[in-house]
């Protein structure tokens, strides 16, 4: 039928067209009436708003596209080789390199990132208050559609951590040096320090259904170095220090690791999950993650005031897919760990499309 109007409407245009240049060329003509000229100028406009919208649906699937290569291939790519990787046992030892990201190369990476950034103080706190609220409304969220859905207790606390904590480091940080670059780096080096924290005291009383030791895991957190690393990178560029150049320089190189090793990780990671069965609950989950934490953190982004770079790389890291750490947490304390797991690997996988859109959204443009 699209196709039929289309035919009609420009064999109208040119009737019209071909009338006006009629009465031009006879002599004497009269000149057209108000209704030709108005239906004239009309069905001229018509057809170059419907040829610039159509322009723009291509510009947008192109530039959809773009992203999608650019930014999400690159990094689905080297974890995939990571994933095949550890599924054929090549690389089994997934622990040792996770530590090594921890406590080495993710605070290179945030002390370099922010002392040579632009991120200011107010930035700085603005992303830090953001992270926590955003825990926070989506704890409330989850909590409640957890009663009302009457889960029991197990799956109650699996559920909040399958919402509640993102892929902030091994997936979010790779993604926003894609996206933004070395600026957007330091912004998600911040949210992920934060993340971390959280997933090691809150995730930790979570699974553990409000049974564990949480003096015990405020201290596993005031031992991790990348708090320290971010507060030092931002205390170096608030005070225009330097270091000396073989210590910048190797915390250079062990910076320029962080993301490769991160990616890797993230490989390995995916290739513990296993593939199964999954109750609707699970969709669920990652349901909120993908869909509804990016509408909630846009809505926090402009209560709080939030603009630019700084607004878009938190928009972008809350709504990354659900940490594997999550998993691990769960595993730990024996909260339903298959529940988790699943949320891990169906959010993973929808996040190449929901990430892309939101990026597009957020005003990305390809270089």
């Amino acid at each position: 039928m699209d196709a039929d109007f289309d035919a009609h409407y420009d064999q109208f245009v040119r009737g019209l067209d071909y009338l006006r240049r009629a009465r031009v060329r006879a002599a004497g003509a009269p000149p057209l009436d108000a209704f030709a000229v108005s239906a004239i100028f009309c069905a001229r406009h018509l057809t170059q708003a419907r040829g610039a919208r159509t322009l723009a649906g291509v510009s947008g699937l192109q530039t959809f596209f773009t992203a999608l290569l650019t930014i999400i291939a690159p990094i689905l790519l080297v974890a995939g080789i990571a994933f095949g990787l550890g599924k054929r046992k090549i690389i089994s030892e997934q622990r040792s390199l996770a530590r090594a990201s921890l406590y080495f190369f993710s605070p290179a990476l945030a002390f370099v990132s922010l002392a040579n950034s632009d991120v200011n103080t107010h930035d700085f706190f603005i992303i830090i208050v953001f992270a926590v609220l955003m825990v926070a409304l989506l704890g409330a969220l989850s909590w409640g559609v957890a009663r009302a859905l009457k889960f029991d207790r197990m799956l109650t606390s699996a559920f909040l951590l399958s919402v509640l904590f993102v892929n902030a480091g091994n997936y979010g940080i790779p993604f926003s040096q894609f996206a933004f670059g070395a600026e957007g780096v330091a912004r998600a080096a911040i949210y992920f320090t934060v993340n971390s924290m959280l997933a090691n005291t809150v995730a930790v009383y979570i699974a553990s259904a409000g049974h564990s030791d949480l003096r015990a895991s405020l201290r596993a957190v005031l031992k991790m170095p990348l708090a320290y690393a971010a507060l030092l990178g931002l205390l170096f560029n608030l005070m225009q220090w330097s270091l000396p150049a073989p210590i910048l320089r190797a915390l250079e190189l062990a910076a320029a690791a962080a993301l490769p090793v991160m990616l890797v990780n993230l490989g390995l990671e995916m290739a513990r999950v296993r593939r199964r069965d999954y109750e609707w609950r699970v969709f669920l989950a990652a349901g909120i993650k993908l869909l509804i934490a990016p509408l909630v953190a846009l809505a926090l982004a402009g209560a709080l005031g939030m603009q630019g770079l700084t607004r878009s790389v938190s928009v972008i890291e809350a709504s990354m897919p659900t940490a594997v750490m999550a998993s691990l947490i769960a595993t730990e304390f024996r909260a339903r760990s298959d529940f988790v797991t699943g949320a891990v690997l169906i959010s993973t996988l929808g996040s190449a499309v929901t990430l892309t859109l939101l990026l597009l959204f957020l005003g990305y443009a390809p270089p």
